[in-house]
């Protein structure tokens, strides 16, 4: 009986002392018992405390990423304000006219390019007064470039989680779309592709789940994402094959059929065919895809290697199906090559870091060596084609300076040049009727008009033979600036005689007048009208002059801009011996007819007459 009794104790934490008594000190022992991570989890604490650490860890990390990840978005939109005053691109004139349009005028200038795009443009630059702030309408127009572009930068990280690449990997694919140059000059151009691409990526992000069944809300709202996207550039139609194969790959009919209907009606109802073909003609001007490839083969190569690639995978087939169908268009002769490629360059950022970490898989590289091997590789061959971006810049003076010579001499003359250019004359104050742009001027139009030639236009020239044909019979009567920053203003070509006997004419005119013993002159302008340098009306009228009194050129002053162009001079400094200076002025006042001068002003210096620009053909007189 003794032993089950001791059991019996000792299962109960008791111990039996000498005579049968009980100790309590044993349970005393039981009570003070410490727990340790080591003891039985009888309670869940320890899962629930690794869990909460794991979340903590998690956070921590998501945090650390999301930190990095923003600050290269940060880099690469410093990149592109370092390189916001860069030469325009091809194209980028009817783009930037329209956003000022909108800014400044309170309308659309063709409501079937793209409107949607320079609604959005246009009330971002009214809203921050970007027209204001900036000194060119072209850093002002792409500064909403560089905020899309910094929000297609976290949209694509927030699409490489959805998709299931980690998170270096996503971050990765930021970095190489921020600093890679075919990237910078294609987000920073002003073309409506780079505002529909942030709507894209996140109505992508939106359908790709793994769930088969979900609530409705996300598909509306990607459905919703997507036809915006498409109507504000309608090439992005192409990346519709993206969201297209997630959806038929949850295998519901109804929704599939739903969805489809939907984005149907509303991109038929908010662009119609009509608008969508005119904005993929309108996509179609400007570089060419090659040219592209050019400045970046390194990304092209891989992008395009990357593409192929990730069709044999699960994961990044949809996307590479999109991708591929951007690049198929993009090389396409005579299609949208510049407005494909700047819808590609996200997302083959994506499948270039995705690929890679699908491939490694197993056995897995370290996220920070693949980092390092694509910068080792990358970086240098970019650092060139950065350094040209960032440091090129457009000269404004030129600009300026034939909108102060166009204000001064045909203030209500209309003139024709390019969008950029446009923007510039009437933010300088040049009433609207009295500019043009290129794209509103038919082959009349072009034939009779003032040209404003700048390097914007000139781009133009290729797309629009009778305004080439008008520019290069026109007369130069303005040159302003140099090398490609130069700017010249044409005259419509009259018949007249050609310049070189036009020339010999005013040179024997103004031989004459230089020989004649009533006529006084300094040395410069002696040589100045011996040489046919002086315009045939201020030689006609000086010669009749000097029938009748005599008279003293002091100067022939230069027009600023037209000594480059080999125009004759039309400025005159006069004064009279014993003559008042106004008689000196009437007699030129009361000339009538193209011999009539455009100002006749008094000073103390004498009677300085000005004849309008544009020298008349076949107006020399024969000197009596």
């Amino acid at each position: 009986m003794g032993r089950p009794s001791c059991r019996i104790g000792h299962r109960r934490g008791f111990r039996l002392a000498p005579g049968g008594r009980r100790d309590g000190r044993a349970g005393s022992h039981m009570t003070s018992h410490r727990w340790s991570a080591e003891s039985p989890d009888r309670f869940g604490v320890r899962s629930v405390w690794a869990a909460a650490q794991a979340r903590a860890r998690a956070l921590d990390l998501d945090i650390l990423t999301i930190t990095a990840v923003g600050a290269v978005a940060a880099l690469g939109a410093v990149l592109r304000l370092g390189a916001i005053d860069s030469p325009a691109q091809p194209g980028e004139g009817r783009n930037v006219a329209q956003v000022f349009a909108v800014d400044s005028l309170g309308k659309l200038l063709d409501a079937n390019a793209s409107p949607l795009a320079w609604l959005q443009a246009g009330g971002y630059t009214s809203l921050t007064d970007s027209f204001v702030r900036h000194s060119t309408a072209l850093g002002a127009a792409r500064e909403p470039m560089v905020i899309t572009a910094a929000i297609t930068a976290i949209l694509m990280w927030v699409l490489s989680r959805r998709m299931g690449l980690s998170r270096l990997t996503g971050a990765i694919a930021v970095g190489i779309a921020a600093v890679s140059p075919m990237a910078l000059g294609l987000q920073l151009g002003v073309r409506p592709e780079n505002l529909a691409m942030p709507w894209a990526l996140a109505g992508i992000a939106l359908l790709w789940t793994p769930r088969k069944h979900r609530r409705l809300a996300p598909d509306l709202w990607a459905t919703l994402f997507l036809v915006i996207a498409v109507i504000t550039a309608p090439v992005t139609v192409l990346l519709i094959v993206t969201a297209a194969w997630l959806i038929w790959r949850r295998r519901r009919k109804r929704l599939s059929l739903m969805l489809a209907s939907l984005f149907v009606l509303g991109t038929g109802i908010g662009m119609g065919v009509a608008a969508g073909l005119a904005g993929l003609l309108i996509a179609a001007e400007g570089p060419r895809a090659y040219d592209w490839l050019a400045i970046d083969p390194l990304l092209a190569t891989a992008g395009l290697l990357a593409t192929l690639l990730a069709l044999f995978s699960y994961v990044l087939r949809p996307l590479a199906v999109g991708t591929l169908a951007l690049i198929a268009v993009a090389l396409i002769p005579g299609g949208p090559g510049t407005a494909a490629l700047a819808l590609a360059v996200a997302p083959v950022a994506l499948l270039i870091t995705g690929s890679v970490e699908r491939a490694t898989r197993p056995p897995r590289m370290p996220a920070a060596i693949l980092g390092v091997v694509l910068a080792a590789t990358a970086l240098p061959a970019w650092m060139g084609g950065l350094r040209m971006a960032t440091s090129s810049r457009a000269d404004p003076k030129p600009v300026a300076d034939a909108s102060r010579w166009l204000q001064e001499n045909l203030p209500a003359t209309p003139v024709v040049t390019d969008g950029i250019t446009w923007v510039e004359l009437l933010r300088d104050g040049r009433a609207p009727q009295a500019a043009k742009l290129s794209l509103d001027c038919p082959a009349t139009c072009s034939a009779q008009s003032w040209l404003v030639v700048t390097p914007g236009l000139r781009l133009v020239l290729p797309h629009r033979p009778a305004l080439a044909e008008a520019a290069a019979s026109a007369e130069v009567v303005a040159v302003f600036g140099a090398g490609r920053d130069r700017v010249e203003i044409h005259r419509p070509s009259t018949a007249g005689l050609p310049d070189t006997e036009e020339r010999q004419a005013r040179a024997e005119m103004g031989t004459k007048v230089a020989d004649s013993p009533r006529i006084a002159a300094p040395t410069t302008v002696d040589q100045t009208l011996r040489t046919g340098r002086t315009d045939p009306r201020l030689l006609t009228t000086l010669s009749a002059l000097a029938q009748t009194r005599p008279v003293r050129v002091t100067a022939l002053p230069e027009v600023a801009g037209e000594d480059a162009a080999n125009q004759p001079r039309r400025q005159a400094l006069l004064t009279a011996a014993e003559e008042p200076a106004d008689e000196l002025a009437q007699f030129f006042t009361n000339q009538n007819g193209v011999l009539r001068p455009e100002s006749v002003t008094t000073t103390s210096e004498g009677v300085l007459i000005r004849y309008p620009a544009g020298t008349p053909a076949g107006l020399l007189i024969p000197f009596g």
